[in-house]
């Protein structure tokens, strides 16, 4: 199924690249004097539409920024189409955003965004990806694309450096989707010195785990790092509780919320749980009443009220929005090429989705975001337990 993907992928890549090229569009996308055109592919249908709620949380922000005078004057023209976590259908979106709509800024969700990078890249248009994957760093060959949240190979590092010493004999599984999250994830314990005795796969959208905890019995796995979405989560870690099992669990970022674990899987079956997080989550009774999350709300409730707040996913499209305001307040012109020279240049920015002490930084890396906490679930919240760490000053990023 996954060479069958990446097949697919490398297929569309080249068709797109192809397409936009004989287009004769020149590189530098640049708006006029009126709107600033940003377009966002979200998987709005599908196996993965719960992420498609992240597109909310983008138009909720962007919304509450042209009510407050927009830019300099100028409002955002925002709008999002669907591709259903399909590469074909992301690029034929991209294909509209670049030469139709003109955008100065493409929003793509995971991994399938590479199927436009050589497309984007071509026209001069700046790609912002909300995914993961390693391979999403890759700014030297595809100098217009960037990737908002972190790499997961440094959340797999940080994992991997805090078993070898705190529990250097754990006998270590792994559970992720079949795709290249998981690469990712495998290849930052790995580097940490840390190799899965098994390391199993599943599409999005699983609900029966149980062959899978079967073969982790038997390798006699005694501590598990997972990062699978809704509704596999929440019925694996359901399911491990029924049956008395209880490895020592380390659940990966993306989907250590309430929405997509703690609910489905219930409070008893996460306690203790680990997790190196990086932003909020607006179900955590520990962080309901910070200010940023106050005014998420009520941005949420007065310019997206149909949405669901308190998934995650809406509030990481929230922060997400807000990343590409500071962008484009700093940019000398808002065109792809100087908006991308003021991503590249924040400094300790200040974003609502972010953890506490945390900001957002640009790096060589083409990423914002290198500052994670551990966090513990004590039975009622995530609580954060040690100090907020940088990975690119400990020698994990870039």
């Amino acid at each position: 199924m996954r060479n069958n993907r990446t097949k697919l992928i490398a297929l569309v890549a080249v068709a797109a690249a192809t397409a936009t090229a004989c287009s004769g569009r020149s590189a530098g996308s640049q708006s006029d004097s009126g709107d600033i055109v940003v377009r966002a592919s979200y998987p709005l249908s599908g196996a993965l539409a719960s992420a498609g709620v992240s597109a909310d949380g983008a138009a909720a922000y962007f919304k509450a920024v042209n009510a407050g005078g927009g830019i300099n004057g100028r409002k955002i023209d925002f709008q999002v189409k669907d591709d259903a976590f399909d590469p074909s259908r992301l690029v034929s979106n991209n294909t509209g955003f670049v030469k139709k709509d003109h955008a100065v800024v493409v929003i793509n969700f995971g991994g399938i965004a590479v199927a436009a990078r050589p497309q984007l890249n071509t026209a001069g248009v700046a790609q912002i990806v909300q995914g993961g994957e390693t391979e999403l760093s890759d700014i030297k060959k595809f100098p217009d694309s960037r990737a908002f949240v972190p790499d997961i190979a440094w959340e797999g590092e940080l994992q991997g450096r805090y078993l070898k010493e705190r529990t250097p004999k754990a006998v270590v599984g792994f559970m992720g989707f079949n795709n290249d999250l998981s690469d990712s994830q495998l290849a930052g314990l790995n580097k940490a010195g840390v190799k899965p005795v098994k390391a199993l796969r599943l599409p999005p959208g699983q609900g029966d785990v149980t062959s899978q905890v079967t073969e982790l019995k038997a390798a006699k796995v005694d501590t598990l790092v997972v990062t699978l979405g809704p509704p596999t989560l929440g019925a694996l870690l359901s399911y491990l509780g029924q049956i008395d099992y209880h490895p020592k669990l380390f659940i990966g970022s993306p989907y250590a919320d309430f929405a997509s674990t703690v609910k489905p899987a219930g409070t008893a079956n996460v306690k203790g749980a680990l997790s190196y997080q990086w932003f909020k989550d607006p179900q955590n009774p520990a962080v309901h009443n910070e200010k940023a999350l106050v005014r998420y709300r009520a941005d949420m409730a007065k310019y997206e009220p149909k949405a669901d707040a308190s998934q995650s996913f809406a509030l990481t499209g929230y922060g997400l929005a807000a990343a590409v305001v500071s962008a484009l307040k700093n940019a000398k012109q808002i065109t792809s090429g100087d908006f991308l020279t003021a991503w590249d240049t924040l400094a300790k920015v200040q974003d609502p989705l972010l953890i506490d002490g945390a900001t957002l930084t640009g790096e060589s890396d083409g990423r914002l975001v290198h500052e994670y906490q551990l966090h513990e679930f004590n039975g009622t919240s995530w609580v954060p337990e040690g100090p907020v760490v940088n990975v690119a000053h400990i020698g994990i990023s870039g």
